[in-house]
């Protein structure tokens, strides 16, 4: 079984510890006179924001979200993004913005997926259609050679449509199937 390094695992822990910590805490309200709890969000985004920011880091929507208001949560942009068409760019949970100054000094976004262990430590699935084999193997349960194997069966019948199509690959079965669900979509069928 492939585990994380000890500072992949320190990492992993220190994310969620902040953002477990950042989310039950920007969601602590006082019981209202009906005595009725407040109501959590059913599904949050998580978005990382890097570069040239006043605050980068993970935040979280409840609902899909934008580039501009990905970067206006981070305290907003150091150097004005060029153009409007970076506004009303969509996004999805996962995702890192890194905002970009070029050497002419023009501003720019570069939209990437965030590091796999933090992903995963966030809820955010890999979407098995289109993860590497480095990337799957640092899923709980799936080790390189298994990884690998899952790349290969990929590679000769196509996008998987189901996480059962996992049974074809040595080592996996019902009960792995099961384990690897928290952690696997099926995003990509093209």
């Amino acid at each position: 079984m492939n585990y994380f390094s000890r500072s992949h695992a320190l990492v992993v822990l220190l994310v969620s510890f902040v953002l477990l910590s950042v989310y039950g805490w920007s969601y602590h309200e006082p019981y209202d006179s009906s005595g009725k709890s407040p109501q959590l969000p059913t599904k949050s985004v998580f978005v990382e924001v890097v570069g040239k920011v006043k605050s980068p880091g993970i935040y979280s929507f409840e609902q899909g979200v934008t580039v501009a208001q990905a970067v206006a949560r981070a305290g907003g942009s150091l150097c004005p993004l060029d153009g409007p068409a970076w506004a009303n760019v969509q996004t999805e949970s996962g995702r890192r913005i890194q905002i970009l100054v070029e050497e002419s000094g023009a501003t720019s976004f570069k939209l990437e997926w965030m590091e796999v262990p933090t992903r995963l430590a966030l809820g955010v699935p890999l979407d098995i259609n289109q993860a590497s084999e480095a990337e799957l193997s640092q899923v709980p349960g799936i080790n390189y050679r298994l990884a690998k194997e899952v790349v290969a069966l990929r590679a000769r019948r196509g996008v998987f449509s189901e996480l059962e199509n996992l049974y074809d690959v040595k080592g996996i079965g019902p009960a792995t199937v099961r384990r690897l669900r928290p952690y696997l979509t099926l995003g990509t069928k093209d």
